[in-house]
């Protein structure tokens, strides 16, 4: 897979001005899609950003065909489904209040919506790309895009930011949005509250860039 060019979109790296709706993995429900949540946030804030048009896709469409599973999926994996299968606008497949089983969430989904899927991907030429989890790396990309970091969910300290307490492993993917270099990293989340800080020294994991 070949990295894509570094177009700067926001010089200051704050997305704040351009996100989506917010949406929620678990209700009656936790549906673990904390990946499919993240990739579909950070998409619908590049086509806000670029091309001002507001959409909202299908999570638990992507988190299915991406084989997600209790435990979650890998930011790769959901990515390349993306990028091969398309997702639906949220209104073909939702995740409502009828939606209030493991089961009915990840129900198999009818071909017909699978071909509707298609059309997000004749529209839309959807990247990825990984990011070195190096201060500097991570700067620099957050001018290109919005990114998807792993935390460890959800540690929060005295000062109401939150942290990764030491041999805690990152387990949750969550929607970089802004940052205050030395203090700390902005996200939106898909867990109240939505908008969170989390310390700087908490240098994620895993981090990727798309367009």
């Amino acid at each position: 897979f070949t990295p894509f060019p570094y177009e700067i979109l926001q010089l200051n790296g704050d997305w704040k001005d351009y996100l989506p709706v917010k949406e929620y993995q678990s209700g009656k429900l936790e549906s673990y899609a904390c990946v499919s949540f993240t990739i579909l946030n950070c998409a619908e804030i590049i086509i806000k950003r670029k091309y001002g048009i507001e959409t909202n896709w299908s999570e638990r469409f992507l988190a299915t065909i991406s084989g997600t599973k209790e435990g979650g999926n890998s930011p790769r994996t959901v990515c390349d489904y993306l990028r091969k299968q398309g997702v639906v606008p949220q209104e073909i497949w939702p995740f409502d209040d009828s939606i209030d089983t493991f089961d009915k969430f990840y129900a198999e989904i009818p071909a017909d919506i699978k071909e509707i899927a298609k059309e997000f991907n004749e529209e839309w030429d959807f990247g990825y790309d990984m990011v070195p989890n190096y201060e500097e790396e991570i700067s620099m990309a957050l001018k290109t895009s919005p990114l998807l970091i792993s935390v460890s969910a959800w540690f929060e300290n005295e000062k109401g930011r939150y942290y990764r307490p030491q041999g805690i492993t990152d387990n949750h993917a969550t929607t970089m949005i802004a940052e205050r270099p030395g203090e700390y990293r902005q996200v939106f989340d898909s867990y109240e509250p939505v908008i969170k800080d989390v310390e700087w020294d908490a240098v994620p994991m895993q981090i990727v860039r798309f367009h």
